[in-house]
Parts: structure tokens; sequence; C-alpha cells
């Protein structure tokens, strides 16, 4: 392929000839419409178990949690304050979240190269299954996107204008990353490997710039900081349990592979093969050119840190999405440089546009193929009401006033479905083992009677010794499907626990 083509901005080398209309004002009615539908859909998908988890938090404010970075939680509060308890209060900043997102890229893209490269990029972080879920659950990722996109668009603008007020604000705003979902910080790292790599930008690795920088990260992070610093450094046992190397790091090539397939699935397949060509080429290529080696090194360092762990223990999809937003540009500019020496290729772009919109659609609605069960990839964010009507019921049928969950998920549900939104409890556990252990505990002393509700796996459910402690005669006393128009999706079981 040649070298001669990669689009150099908006006054430099085109592709095409200009756009026949004004791309700025389609982006920004498209973006409107797409919130607009959004900020609806997410009236009419009852909540995820994790969202259920962070609203409680919100309930509960502090500078940071067990598992995650306060930012969450702070923001379903002023969502919730403004709106209510309900599913749009929770949701309406991951909505808003994405929605920027959308925004920074296109603009980002169209300084790096043109309207056409821009417009496909905004296309596709609206359109991919990743980001499309992204924005309509309300998870740490929402805003960890949009504080990555934000700090990419700064970094290009501070390492050209050299300004000390455009550094700060990069530390903020990776700061604020940060407080969100700690894997931000790497982007630190990808920011000191593209001032190594390229020459002319060399003479900001250290310097006052830099150095302000990280000391307005530093002070952005100081309440989560603070935070551990009070609990015993409670996110150092969380993050040690979730790299899945607290014990021995092992090779697992099952593992590995399963986290590999997930990342083709969350971007569909032809998409995230595509990504991988273009990667590979633009490495390979184009690897001199400043806008190239920006967008590697946004991408590489966090993808390669979970690829690694990911030989030992499989980790989430959505994990390396903030580093994917410099992924879209890089498959948008090879694929739009090779299609334009190698037209034929441009036949392969339909199939994947048509994949990509498929199982973005049957995401938001997979009520169309009539799932029951494991089978539907939302039958944990449905059923809920019908959870809530058994528990209701054995409450008062048993006259309880203790709710405990088998695990968070259970916990938090129980206590945002129940109309009276109770305090629930888990089975005492180590400190620092969930963000229940940090919170106060009844005496079983005072309540005799409790129900313990767990859901019930391939396997028959245990009922953990911690519970048994506090009350030695426990007996099922219900045992249902939660459903979804009339479908099955999760099964469960209550416990009735008592002691002498």
């Amino acid at each position: 392929m040649s070298t001669s083509i990669l689009p150099t901005g908006r006054n430099g080398a085109r592709f095409h000839p200009p756009l026949p209309f004004n791309v700025v004002k389609v982006v920004l009615v498209s973006l409107v419409a797409v919130t607009l539908f959004r900020l609806w859909f997410i009236t009419r998908l009852q909540l995820f178990p994790d969202e259920a988890y962070y609203w409680l938090w919100s309930k509960n404010l502090a500078l940071s949690y067990r598992d995650k970075g306060p930012l969450v939680a702070w923001l379903i509060a002023l969502g919730t304050k403004l709106f209510g308890d309900i599913p749009f209060g929770i949701r309406v900043f991951a909505v808003l979240c994405l929605s920027a997102t959308s925004w920074i890229l296109f603009s980002f893209a169209r300084r790096l190269f043109d309207d056409r490269t821009a417009l496909w990029c905004f296309a596709l972080v609206i359109l991919i299954p990743l980001f499309a879920a992204e924005a309509i659950i309300m998870t740490i990722d929402p805003m960890s996107i949009l504080s990555w996109a934000w700090g990419l668009s700064l970094f290009w603008t501070a390492i050209h204008s050299g300004k000390i007020w455009d550094w700060i604000g990069l530390g903020v705003v990776i700061g604020l990353g940060f407080l969100a979902k700690f894997t931000n910080g790497v982007q630190l790292v990808s920011i000191a490997l593209f001032l190594l790599w390229s020459g002319p930008h060399r003479k900001y690795f250290f310097s006052r710039q830099s150095i302000l920088m990280c000391v307005a990260f530093c002070v952005t992070i100081s309440p989560l900081l603070w935070w551990n610093y009070e609990t015993g450094w409670v996110h150092a046992m969380a993050l040690s349990s979730r790299s899945g190397a607290e014990g021995s790091f092992g090779i697992h090539p099952d593992e590995f592979f399963q986290f590999v397939g997930g990342q083709f699935l969350v971007l569909s397949p032809l998409l995230g093969l595509g990504m991988l060509v273009a990667v590979l080429g633009l490495a390979r290529r184009k690897h001199d050119d400043a806008r190239i080696r920006l967008l590697l090194t946004q991408l590489i360092p966090l993808v390669g840190i979970f690829l690694f762990f990911s030989l030992n223990k499989a980790g989430k999809e959505n994990w390396t999405a903030p580093a994917l937003l410099a992924g879209i540009v890089l498959l948008v500019v090879f694929w739009r440089d090779f299609a334009a020496h190698s037209p034929r290729w441009r036949l392969l772009v339909m199939p994947a546009i048509v994949l990509m919109l498929m199982m973005t659609v049957l995401g938001h609605n997979t009520d169309i193929l009539r799932l029951n069960g494991e089978r539907d990839p939302l039958r944990t964010a449905k059923g809920w009401d019908v959870f809530a009507e058994h528990i209701q019921q054995a409450r008062e049928k048993h006259a309880t006033t203790v709710l405990i969950g088998h695990r968070y998920q259970e916990a938090s549900m129980m206590s945002y479905y129940l109309p009276d939104h109770p305090t629930t409890y888990l089975p005492r556990e180590k400190y620092g083992s969930s963000q229940f252990s940090l919170w106060p505990y009844f005496n079983p002393t005072n309540h005799p009677r409790a129900l313990y509700v767990t859901m019930v796996r391939r396997r028959e459910p245990f009922l953990p010794l911690e519970l048994l402690q506090d009350y030695p005669k426990c007996e099922p006393v219900d045992e249902f499907w939660s459903k979804h128009q009339g479908r099955p999706m999760q099964r469960f079981r209550i416990y009735l626990c008592t002691r002498p």
C-alpha cells in the first residue's frame, strides 16, 4: 500500500471532495435525536444489579467506595435529586456522558484528519454495540469513557499550545476519570509513552507542564486518597482481587481467548477484525506520523495490560472501552486509506455495518428473540417486579424486618425494588470484601427473624456459615422464577431464618 495518503486536517489533503452538507449541523442534529431516543429508552428497561448497587452508594455518600471511585455515586445522587429514584434519574448522566463523548471524538478526529473521517468516527461510537450499551446503563464506564476522550483531545491541544492551563486541565480531567475508574490512570502512561516516542514533543516529558499535570491529577484524586488512608487502603484489596492475580499467576490460554473473543463480540466481529488489522497496518507503515503515534499510545497500553492479565484470568469485555476510542479513529483512517487504493475492499464495509447494526438493535430489544433464562443477555434487567412481589409477600407473611441477600446483587435489588426501599444486608463478611462490609451491621439479637434471598444456579445454593452463626435455623419458604412477559429469567429461593 502506498504511504502517500493520510488526511492532514480540514485545511489539508482529502480523500474526496468536501462533503455537500454542513457536517457540524448534521452531527449536532443526529446527536440530539440519538440523545432524546436514549433518554426515552432508559425509562423502558429495569435496572441492572450493578446500577442498584451504585444507587445504594448514592444514598450513603462518601469520598469513595470499596469497589470503585466515588464519581458514579455522586452523579446518581445528583440525577435522583433532580428526577427522583427512578431509572431516568439514575441513568440520565450515562446518556449525557456518551453524547458528550461522541461530540468530543467527532471534534478531535476532525482536528486531526478531515470531515469524512470525523463523521465516520461519530457514527461508529454511536452504533458500536459496546458504546451503545454504555450509553443506557449507569455504571462507572460512561464517566470513564468521557474522561478518556476529553483527555485525549486536551493532550493534543496541550502539546501544541504548551500553555500551562491546558496541562493543568489535562491533569484534572484524567483525575476525574480516575475517580470513576482506576484504569483511567493508565492514560498518564499513554501520555508518557507518546512524549518519549515523539521527538518534537519529548521536551514535555519532564517539564513544568508535565509536573503541573501530575500535581493537578493528584489534587483531583485527593478525596479518594484520603478515604483510602482512613479505611486502611481498601482499594488495594479490591484491585488485587479483581486482577485475578491475588494468588499465583498462571498461563491459561482458554482465559486469554475468552477475553479476546469478548473484545471482538462487543465491537461486532467484523469491526473488531478491522480494528486489529488497522492497528497492525498503521503501526507498521505510518508510525512516523505524530497523529498515529498518539492514537497507538492511547490504545495499546491499556489493551496490553488487560491482555496480559487475561493470560491468567479473563477480564470483562468493557474494561478496554476507553482506549477503544483511539482504535475507532485508527480503524476509520486505515480503511479509508486502504479503500482509496483498493476500491474492491469497500464491499466489506456494508456487511460490517449491517452486522454491527443488527447486534446493536437486538441488544436494545432482545424480546424480539423471545429468549428464556440464560439465553437472554438482558435477563439481569428483567423480571425484578416479580422478584419484589415474592419478597414482599414473604415479608408480610413471616413478619420479618431484616432482609439478607446472598450477594450484593440480591441485596441491592431488594432495596431498590421493594416499595419502602429497606436497608438490606449481606451475611457477615471480612472487612473490605464488599461495600456492605463497610456499612453498619444489624444486631441479630434484636431481630430474631430474617429473610435470606439467594439466586438458585446450576449448583444447589449453600447457606453461608456466617449466616448460620447468626440464625442457626434456616428453612426455604419460597422458590420462584422472576419472569418477563411470561418467560422465566432467573430462579430465586427465599429462606426464613430464625434464632432461639
